[in-house]
């Protein structure tokens, strides 16, 4: 599946001066959300490769 021009179309998280976590990788974000769609299941499905669970579904409510 091809998502690169998605991704370039979402803008990056805002970088906190405090630090904290890394960015996830958008790419595997939109692949989640993606898998999520297209089979039907339920958020506690999804797979580890798509990065955390609550992190894509966030991605996925915005």
């Amino acid at each position: 599946m091809q998502v690169g021009w998605l991704c370039e179309r979402i803008p990056d998280p805002a970088i906190s001066p405090k630090g904290g976590r890394p960015p996830a990788e958008m790419r595997d974000i939109i692949h989640g959300i993606f898998w999520i769609l297209d089979n039907g299941a339920k958020w506690k499905d999804l797979r580890a490769r798509f990065g955390s669970r609550s992190t894509v579904h966030r991605w996925f409510k915005k």
